[in-house]
């Protein structure tokens, strides 16, 4: 029999990982505890990504386990993590770890942290397995472990340190500066242990079926603060303060980056474009850190074209609540199934549509502001002989957020008709309408076809967002 201590552990490891051991598992976990607890680590990581697996007699020996709780640790799923730790020479370090929940026993490479894990397993309720691959020491790694055991959607970027008790209250730790650094290193966070209060209020927000965000859109750059107050205030949320800490501390998002201020737009389609990718860019940074479970509570304090982009650029997945500023006060107005804004309509009853028949070019004109828009978009567009489409609001005065939902749809829907009657070479966008509605008209017109966003400044039109560059952004 090869005394597998003998060999070099990384020649070892790469034999391991190459099949070439698999005959030998019996004779490596019998020799078990004379490897390092690096190879330990990979020859029980091999075990479980690649359903080879000892004989179980041998396992039970081994760890001094029945043969029910061996048959759970190589059957049940398991989990890898990172413990920061501190080692001897006083280096911060990353030390990998593996679990398996739902044993009876505990599991261990790591003999003399029985102890504490105890106190893990009574908040858990159940035992489990426990492997690292360098010796601990001390109880920091006690938060990381659970976290791995208790909380199925950690954050991606993060790494946790902090000791437990058997309520799961979290405790912290020594040696932050270090541990920190060497997450940072890896391109990590630390979760720092001092913000936490409790394992279950983490795992109520990590476990959570969706996570409710505020986003607001500013073109102040100064002053902003009281908007943002007003906005806050308006919010659906139980308590916004503690949905902004959550997101700071656990997935590390600033409630700083969840506004973006674009300033007075000028006409430059650099400009616009940033916006728009700013936007999208949040979007995607949210649903990665939580999952794809996030629905964002937007405001908008900027011109119907700009919302209008946005909405393009957001797309026809996920819903979203979003809040018109109306009499002093953010109304919200939710849209929980987006594909409802792209239905298309039998019969039109909240607006009314003028259609000016033309070329390939189809201008489309929303028309519900108090101030009327439609020659001076004539008189703008009339040598190039396009078709035009202008939509109004059958009722007179602002528009009641109760209705815009199904003032956008039909919007959509009417702009649909057009699309499948006539092969339309682009499609032209001109706003004077609520800023909600202009948002989800963008976000069921979508970007597939070509066309521009404008914008009036003072005396002119000018193109600010070409459905190429929301494409671009999008598919690139």
């Amino acid at each position: 029999m090869f005394r597998f201590s003998e060999i070099d552990p990384d020649h070892l490891i790469k034999l391991l990982k190459a099949g070439k051991l698999d005959e030998d598992l019996d004779d490596l976990f019998s020799q078990f505890w004379d490897l390092s607890p690096r190879v330990q680590f990979e020859v029980v990581k091999y075990v479980k990504e690649r359903s080879v697996s000892p004989s179980v007699g041998v396992l039970e020996e081994t760890f001094k386990a029945d043969h029910e709780d061996i048959r759970k640790f190589l059957n049940l799923p398991h989990r890898e993590f990172f413990v920061p730790v501190v080692d001897p020479g006083g280096r911060g370090l990353l030390v990998r770890g593996l679990s398996v929940r739902g044993t009876q026993a505990l599991i261990t490479n790591q003999r003399h942290l029985l102890r504490s894990m105890e106190v893990i397993k009574s908040f858990l309720g159940e035992g489990f397995a426990l492997f690292f691959d360098s010796d601990m020491e001390g109880e920091s790694y006690m938060l990381p472990a659970a976290v791995s055991l208790y909380i199925e959607r950690p954050p991606p970027d993060a790494v946790f340190t902090g000791r437990i008790d058997e309520k799961g209250n979290i405790y912290e730790v020594n040696g932050l500066p270090k541990k920190r650094k060497a997450a940072q290193n890896q391109g990590l966070r630390l979760v720092e242990p001092s913000r936490l209060s409790r394992l279950q209020d983490l795992k109520d927000w990590c476990d959570a079926r969706a996570y409710h965000v505020p986003v607001f859109i500013t073109n102040s750059l100064r002053g902003y603060e009281g908007e943002l107050g007003s906005f806050y205030a308006g919010v659906r949320m139980e308590d916004v303060d503690l949905v902004l800490n959550h997101l700071e501390v656990i997935n590390g998002i600033d409630r700083k980056d969840l506004v973006l201020r674009t300033g007075q737009l000028s006409p430059e389609r650099a400009v616009w474009i940033k916006a728009v990718t700013d936007f999208y860019a949040l979007l995607k940074r949210l649903e990665r850190s939580l999952h794809g479970r996030e629905i964002p509570h937007i405001g908008i304090k900027g011109p119907a074209s700009l919302a209008f982009s946005l909405g393009s650029a957001y797309g026809s997945q996920k819903p979203f609540v979003f809040y018109h500023f109306q009499d002093s006060t953010y109304h919200p107005i939710e849209v929980k199934n987006v594909r409802f804004l792209k239905e298309r309509v039998k019969s039109y009853e909240h607006i009314e549509a003028e259609i000016l028949p033309g070329g390939d070019l189809l201008v489309i004109v929303l028309s519900m502001a108090h101030h009327d828009p439609e020659s001076a978009v004539i008189e703008f567009t009339r040598d190039k002989n396009p078709t035009y489409l202008v939509l109004r609001h059958r009722r007179t005065g602002n528009l009641p957020p109760e209705e815009m939902v199904l003032t956008a749809r039909e919007c959509a829907s009417k702009i649909q008709d057009m699309r499948s009657e006539k092969n339309y070479r682009e499609f032209h966008f001109f706003f004077a309408c609520p800023v909600p509605v202009a948002f989800m008209v963008g976000v069921a017109f979508g970007f597939y076809n070509d066309g521009y966003v404008y914008q009036y400044y003072g005396d002119r039109y000018e193109k600010v967002v070409s459905f190429r560059d929301i494409r671009n952004l999008r598919e690139g």
